[in-house]
């Protein structure tokens, strides 16, 4: 499986391995919002694409995967990292973090886990 998705009791974490379509991305989101409505506080996120190989995904594509979650409902708000351990992963974090203007989710971009960890923890 190309993501792997748990709830560590901190933080939601998704790991990307291989390459990712963006039918995986769409059964994340589910995922992820299986785990919110589960979960009496809304928890941060935290997904890791270093491992992952993102596809020619087009601006309508990945607008599918942003709008499951620009309609989410949350309980609170939330801060959504994402490591990107290359330019063209990097690129494709930025165009999701512009297409998901979700009021209550802060998205932010890094280049390694501990630095994206230590700004979900502030």
């Amino acid at each position: 499986m190309p993501i792997t998705t748990e709830f560590n009791g901190e933080f939601i974490t998704a790991k990307m391995s291989g390459v990712i379509t963006v039918p995986d991305l769409l059964a994340l989101a589910d995922k992820v919002a299986e785990f919110e409505a589960q979960l009496p506080v809304t928890p941060h996120r935290i997904a890791d694409l270093s491992e992952g190989t993102v596809n020619d995904y087009n601006c309508v594509e990945l607008n599918a995967f942003a709008a499951k979650r620009r309609t989410a409902r949350l309980k609170n708000q939330v801060k959504s990292a994402i490591v990107a351990g290359d330019a063209v992963q990097y690129g494709f974090a930025r165009m999701y973090q512009t297409l998901n203007d979700h009021p209550d989710i802060r998205i932010e971009v890094f280049q390694s886990e501990a630095p994206a960890l230590a700004w979900l923890r502030e």
